[in-house]
This record gives C-alpha cells, sequence and structure tokens, in this order.
C-alpha cells in the first residue's frame, strides 16, 4: 500500500496544529525577579582600560561585572588610578562605581599607594571629583614601620589631610 503524498503532508499539518493547540508555552515570571532591573551589559573575568590623550588612566579588573544606566557593580574590583600625583590600587569584595564621582567598596577592602601607604578596612567611598576617601567603621592603617588603626577614616589625597576617630598609631621617628 503506497502512502499518497497528499496523505503525508496532511497528517503533518494535523501534528503541527495538534502541538500548536495542545501544548502551551510556560510563562516566564518568576516573583523572585518581578520588578528587579536588569543589566544591560554582563562581563564575567574581564579588564577595563581607560585613555585619553595622555596615556593611560585607570585600569578595571573584575570576576564579574553589571552595567546598568546608573552605575556599574563589579564582584572582585581591582581597581588602579594612574590620573593622580600618586598612583593607587584598590580591592575588593565588591565594588559600585556610579558613572559620576562615587565609587563604593564594600568586603576585605585593600588600598595601596605607590609611596608605601596602604590600608585595610570593611567599607570605603571614594569621591573622585574631590579626590578624597572615607571608611565606614575600623581601619588598619601602615606606611614602612609606621601603624594607626582607628574607625571612620576620612582621607583627603590631594592635600594629604587625614582625620579618624579612637585613633591608636605607633610611628618610627627619624633623629
Amino acid at each position: 500500500m503506497a502512502v499518497n503524498a497528499n496523505h503525508f503532508f496532511i497528517m503533518i499539518a494535523l501534528l503541527l496544529a495538534a502541538i500548536l493547540f495542545v501544548f502551551k508555552p510556560t510563562v516566564l515570571t518568576n516573583s523572585d525577579h518581578i520588578g528587579e532591573e536588569l543589566a544591560e551589559l554582563e562581563m564575567r573575568n574581564f579588564t577595563l582600560y581607560e585613555l585619553d590623550e595622555s596615556g593611560l588612566n585607570n585600569i578595571m579588573i573584575g570576576s564579574k561585572g553589571f552595567r546598568y544606566d546608573n552605575r556599574i557593580e563589579v564582584i572582585d574590583i581591582d581597581y588602579t588610578d594612574s590620573t593622580q600625583a600618586q598612583q593607587y590600587n584598590l580591592q575588593a569584595d565588591t565594588g559600585i562605581y556610579d558613572n559620576k564621582n562615587l565609587i563604593v567598596l564594600e568586603g576585605n577592602v585593600r588600598y595601596y599607594r605607590d609611596d608605601g601607604m596602604r590600608f585595610v578596612t570593611k567599607k570605603a567611598k571614594i569621591y573622585q571629583s574631590e579626590e578624597t576617601l572615607e571608611t565606614d567603621g575600623h581601619f588598619r592603617l601602615n606606611q614602612h614601620t609606621n601603624n594607626v588603626v582607628g574607625n571612620n577614616l576620612f582621607y583627603d589625597t590631594k592635600n594629604g589631610l587625614s582625620k579618624a576617630e579612637t585613633v591608636t598609631g605607633l610611628y618610627t621617628l627619624e633623629q
């Protein structure tokens, strides 16, 4: 018994019609993500270079990055700024850059500067246009053999001024 080509195409059409009417598409509404903002760009294991006419200004490295309309969020941030008199490097578990002026770092924040100054804290805010840095809570700062611990550090990198609360320091004075 030979199968007529018309019968074959009729069977295919009936099968496709059954699929269309019987199977319903899955609705992709997850109540956990309703109203959640979606990133415009997601990056993994990335390096961003900021260049201008004078050369390399900044390098940002991260294991994950999310660019939103008004900010960039980075996991395992490693940020180096070469635009100031002294180059510095910041590292933290997470960082949020607001695309304008503010970088907020949280979790195991480490700051290293060319002249040997370094400090460690849990949370820091960097205001790039003012060239200031603030820590929220306890910090530990050292430079060569000098060591300082305290709370709520404010550091003006442009003028070299700093202030903090409950400061204890150990300095080695030159003779």
